[in-house]
């Protein structure tokens, strides 16, 4: 990839009087209702309840001072870049510093322009001014995520030079009707030992090192060795391992860890010759194991083992473009 210098990108002249930072201080609870505006139908619970978060600290004086002051530094809620028109907050864009395999970067979020001020090239002077910023704070990378039914933020974002590194998809589970009969010499069983091999190669591949900054992945959870088993121990984290076979051979394993939140998550370790039938075995008997009363999350690359998720109960909520900006001449 040829990286790209922030200097080729120009704030327009006309969006210079409007374009600023964030004030925490008087803006946070406006971002928070222009983001719902924005986004209020694909909002998950999880979006949902990191706006009411901001709206909870935006009534936090003391912690707004701390906040504002430490505006780099703090995840939530993120820095970023606001505009004004007419008197109005119509644009925002969330800098949330992110680290990345001993790298510096920002992740851009929470893009959103307002419905009747849309078409005047606001998101784009906003992507301009966080990446000059990004490049003045001797980043080396920067990441976002765009929803792949949004060609008109895609093209902005190409066109300032982010290029596309990963399509991944988010699930959800639905209702099960009924655990399907697997096919004879379909089994599955708890994860043994000797699973763990080919279990972490398939991991690496699904969920690669790339993707850590956003989607934390605690391998000692997953580990068989001494070492995962008193890491455990101490955390006090139990994930619980499923495994399929058709006829011997290792097809799949799953794993899911009961966390807070809405969704639990789960991890799907499947090779690239994928057996469909005992995928869709994995997954509906895992999901009668933990219980249906729990609702699942699943984060897969789109467009991998879909029909087999679909089987098992689960229906997509959105498919997110991961693209990536990289830096000439940062150190």
């Amino acid at each position: 990839m040829k990286p790209r210098m922030v200097a080729e990108i120009a704030i327009p002249t006309f969006a210079q009087g409007h374009l600023r930072r964030i004030d925490m201080r008087r803006d946070l609870t406006k971002v928070a209702d222009l983001v719902e505006l924005c986004f209020a139908t694909t909002l998950d619970p999880e979006g949902k309840q990191y706006l009411k978060e901001m709206r909870k600290a935006a009534q936090n004086a003391s912690w707004l001072m701390w906040a504002s002051s430490m505006i780099d530094e703090a995840p939530m809620p993120p820095s970023g870049y606001v505009w004004e028109e007419d008197g109005q907050l119509v644009g925002n864009l969330s800098l949330i510093p992110i680290n990345l395999q001993g790298k510096r970067g920002y992740m851009i979020a929470n893009v959103a322009t307002h419905p009747d001020y849309r078409g005047r090239g606001i998101a784009r002077s906003l992507t301009a001014a966080a990446l000059d910023y990004i490049h003045s704070r001797n980043a080396t990378i920067a990441w976002l995520q765009v929803r792949e039914d949004n060609p008109v933020a895609i093209h902005i974002y190409q066109t300032s030079g982010f290029e596309e590194r990963f399509r991944r998809t988010s699930w959800y589970s639905g209702p099960i009707f009924g655990e399907q009969r697997a096919q004879p010499g379909i089994q599955v069983v708890k994860r043994r030992p000797d699973h763990y091999s080919l279990q972490s190669d398939w991991l690496k591949r699904i969920y690669p090192p790339e993707l850590e900054w956003h989607m934390p992945f605690d391998w000692n959870l997953f580990r068989v060795d001494l070492w995962g088993r008193i890491y455990r121990f101490f955390s006090l984290d139990y994930p619980q391992h499923w495994s399929v076979e058709h006829l011997g051979d290792l097809q799949g394993v799953l794993t899911w860890k009961n966390t807070s939140g809405f969704a639990r998550p789960l991890w799907l370790a499947i090779p690239e010759q994928m057996d469909e039938e005992a995928v869709v075995a994995l997954l509906t008997r895992g999901r009668k194991l933990i219980g249906t009363y729990q609702s699942l999350s699943l984060n897969y690359p789109a467009g991998l083992a879909t029909s087999a998720i679909r089987q098992a109960g689960f229906y997509p909520h959105q498919t997110l473009i991961w693209m990536e900006y990289t830096i000439n001449g940062a150190t």
